[in-house]
């Protein structure tokens, strides 16, 4: 086949630009916009496809407009007839070439790009001028060719600038058939920590999270800091993941056990597991270290301190409710706190862990790693940042309720206490049977946060069953585990 470069066929850039004032995702000042291409690859066609004048090619393009510069990245599939399988949203529009019209797609709904975009990856290959390359990881490279045959789904993407595709081989094994596809129309050469994260606990066999199997790089000219002179820079093109990040929530799970009148206690259980375990990947990945004790002494102030203040802002708001029992939990609390001589372990946690952060798959449960990671921080805190998002769950249930049925709401909200209490409890325990070390669960800076924490929402809601987990028999640490 003769030397094709899309880009100098007459009309790309006119295409190019259309197509981009077309996408929600592509936000430029009205007005003249330049179009120049920076960067980009080819790809053989894959085996597989009927279309013998199929072009597979990726472009960086700089738009130069009113209000500055923008860098996107446009996947491509130059066919030589229309493909009724792409679909109408795919296409991107007619281009003239010598040799014919052209029937221009987006490769990320294209499958032939897809399969070849699976194959760059898996095989590791890279463009002749070393500026573009693929690498698999967590094995990826045994998985069998990626033929032109192949499903594709478009599912809704974690970002607005990037397509997110679900690719499945047909008739291919179970196990090696299946994955999802992240497009970067925005391409940065700074990887995001969430994503690089997880792409190094890839590396060390992690189960925990939605492993990358490939990525797919690509580079470009960038002003220099200090001269302003161009510079070649690299960012991520392309990110293939196991398929479930896309899973469900735990929040839809948890949603539905609760109208069917579950109990969701196996699946809280497994929740609590999967989080210990994420931990303990975690800190074997990236290590984690003990406290020092002036960091030690910084917890224990800052917790009695947080306690004391949530007591008071209940105490002067509902006087009635602050039961005896709940006051000597508080001092027991007080005084098991001044004594805490264990420091806890900071690591890398996810940091902003909730039901919707947790996707269930064919096989269990899996952290997505969306809005998250932070280091040096107390595990405690996605342990509590999961319990409280259950209880915001509980809490938008007993409003629906009392709006649909105002005349007899409380034997339900009863019941609704004694689940998410009866819930919170098989979190905790799951977490206790994960590789993670539990000890930083059943200490007193956990009961404390935990008792502050719930304080806090029932100070919001006046909402009593949100105190039941910290005053059930078995969850009170203070009551004689830790007193002193």
């Amino acid at each position: 086949m003769a030397s094709f470069r899309g880009e100098e066929q007459p009309g790309f850039r006119d295409l190019v630009g259309t197509w981009l004032s077309q996408q929600s995702w592509f936000q430029a000042a009205p007005g003249r916009r330049v179009i120049t291409r920076v960067g980009g690859l080819r790809l053989p066609a894959p085996e597989g496809d009927p279309d013998q004048g199929l072009r597979l090619e990726l472009h960086i393009i700089q738009v130069d407009h009113a209000a500055g510069q923008a860098r996107v990245a446009v996947p491509m599939a130059l066919r030589s007839r229309p493909s009724a399988l792409a679909g109408k949203t795919a296409f991107i529009g007619r281009l003239s070439a010598a040799a014919g019209d052209l029937w221009v797609y987006d490769g990320a709904r294209d499958r032939a790009f897809l399969a070849a975009w699976h194959e760059m990856a898996r095989r590791g290959q890279g463009s002749r001028n070393g500026r573009s390359r693929g690498e698999a990881f967590a094995e990826f490279n045994t998985w069998p060719a990626f033929p032109a045959k192949l499903q594709r789904t478009p599912l809704d993407a974690p970002a607005p600038a990037v397509a997110r595709t679900a690719v499945t081989v047909e008739g291919g094994a179970e196990e090696t058939s299946k994955t999802l596809v992240d497009f970067i129309r925005r391409p940065d050469q700074h990887r995001p920590d969430a994503l690089d994260t997880v792409l190094q606990m890839s590396r060390n066999g992690s189960r925990t999270v939605a492993r990358v199997l490939g990525v797919v790089t690509g580079s470009w000219p960038e002003p220099h800091p200090g001269s302003g002179e161009p510079q070649w820079v690299t960012g991520d093109l392309g990110i293939i993941r196991e398929v479930s990040i896309s899973g469900a929530p735990a929040s839809t799970r948890a949603r539905a056990a609760l109208a069917e009148g579950s109990d969701f206690l196996p699946e809280a259980t497994a929740l609590g597991r999967i989080l210990g375990d994420f931990h303990a990947d975690l800190a074997g990945t990236f290590g984690a270290h003990p406290q020092t004790a002036a960091q030690l002494e910084t917890s224990k102030d800052q917790a009695a301190e947080q306690l004391e203040q949530a007591w008071t802002k209940v105490r002067e708001d509902s006087d009635e409710t602050a039961t005896p029992e709940l006051g000597d939990l508080i001092g027991r609390l007080g005084t098991a706190l001044r004594s805490v001589d264990q420091v806890m372990d900071l690591q890398k946690i996810h940091g902003d862990l909730t039901l919707e952060r947790l996707r269930q798959h064919e096989t269990g449960w899996i952290i997505d790693e969306d809005g998250g990671m932070i280091d040096h921080a107390q595990p405690l805190r996605d342990v509590l940042s999961l319990i409280a998002s259950l209880a915001e769950l509980v809490r938008e249930v007993t409003q629906r309720d009392s709006d649909t049925a105002p005349a007899q709401p409380e034997a339900s909200i009863k019941d609704l206490g004694l689940w998410y209490e009866q819930v919170t409890k098989a979190v905790l325990q799951g977490y206790r049977d994960s590789d993670a070390s539990s000890s930083g669960i059943d200490t007193p800076l956990f009961e404390a946060a935990m008792v502050t924490e719930s304080l806090e929402l029932f100070h919001r809601w006046g909402a009593r069953w949100v105190l039941g987990p910290c005053l059930s028999d078995k969850h009170q640490t203070g009551s004689g585990k830790h007193e002193t």
